[in-house]
């Protein structure tokens, strides 16, 4: 048996005492109430303590964040082994799909609960059976839950008053105190135990890897430092190259020569747009040119039309001619 195990055994022993002392004597008859609700309430602790101390464990949280199941398994099965009422286990993700269960059928479904309607850790008692829910936070950020459930051997109803002698009261109140800070010194005690033990089982798990991933960080920050001193270098030869250019461009601009190049490109741009005028002008002449031709041929043929018509009646005027010579000189 554990050590977190004996000590819950001597804390249960010690309250199954208390109560025989306390509610033995038939000192009061009845009005069982307040003292029902010291025992939930001692109860509620006790579990409140235990889920937290396992849920606010780094190895947990790291378990969760690697997806390392196995390890995960490896809590849920000494809790059971330790915690004899620990009725089930279960250990879902951010949004309640459970990754490992005491309950092999439960992995992969949807666990469904209200135990963390109000808060991020709570237990809550129904029908003497205590159900605890707490949340799995790094920072602001939920990884996951932890729910489980438990049946204690003690439960509030044997907390109950029947009777008896002051005296015994008495003897029952300091037993009830001595226990009360039993109880605590107990959850604390099981609480350093349990991370204690998580730390190095995970201080030997993830040494390795938390070294390699050291090694590499630090061989990542060196390649940052020299690709920064590389940028930094390119950017002052980019800043003395600027410089220099400006500088010749400005030398350049002062230059006669380079000024004397100005103008003949100046000029050349004023010869540039007088020859493309001149070349404007020539295809007006050019079209002028054409139609002249044109109007040319047409004149052209005009006359070679009058010509013929001129010959025709110079043909007309001879025949005639003939036939009036021929009229005058019949006999001939």
């Amino acid at each position: 048996m554990s050590k977190g195990a004996a000590s819950i055994v001597i804390l249960f022993l010690v309250l199954a005492l208390t109560g025989f002392f306390f509610f033995s004597p038939n000192f009061f008859s009845s009005d069982n109430v307040h003292d029902s609700n010291i025992a939930k309430e001692l109860l509620v602790k006790r579990f409140t303590s235990l889920g937290n101390s396992i849920a606010h464990s780094a190895f947990v949280e790291d378990a969760l964040i690697m997806g390392e199941e196995a390890k995960l398994t490896e809590i849920v099965t000494r809790l059971k082994n330790d915690e004899p009422e620990i009725t089930f286990v279960h250990f879902t993700d951010d949004d309640n799909r459970v990754l490992v269960s005491t309950d092999q059928a439960m992995v992969g479904k949807t666990y469904s609960s209200n135990v963390l309607a109000e808060g991020s850790s709570a237990v809550a008692e129904r029908n003497g059976a205590y159900e605890g829910g707490f949340s799995i936070e790094i920072g602001n950020t939920k990884v996951g839950f932890l729910h489980f459930g438990a049946s204690p051997r003690v439960t509030s109803g044997a907390f109950s008053v029947s009777g008896g002698s002051p005296i015994t009261l008495i003897v029952g109140v300091v037993v009830a105190l001595f226990a009360f800070l039993l109880t605590l010194l107990s959850k604390r005690n099981i609480k350093a135990r349990l991370i204690d033990e998580m730390n190095k089982r995970q201080s030997e798990i993830f040494s390795p890897k938390i070294e390699a991933l050291k090694n590499a960080q630090n061989e990542a920050q060196n390649k940052l430092r020299e690709v920064n001193e590389k940028l930094e270098s390119t950017e002052q030869d980019l800043q003395r190259f600027t410089e220099e250019y400006e500088a010749k461009r400005r030398e350049a601009e002062n230059n006669p020569i380079v000024q004397s190049i100005d103008r003949l490109k100046a000029s050349e741009s004023d010869l540039i747009a007088r020859i493309d005028g001149l070349k404007e002008e020539e295809g007006q002449l050019n079209t002028e040119i054409s139609l002249l031709s044109q109007k040319r041929e047409e004149v052209l043929k005009a006359l070679e039309a009058e010509k013929k018509e001129e010959r025709t009646l110079h043909e007309k005027l001879d025949l005639i001619k003939k036939k009036i010579l021929h009229l005058e000189t019949p006999g001939k």
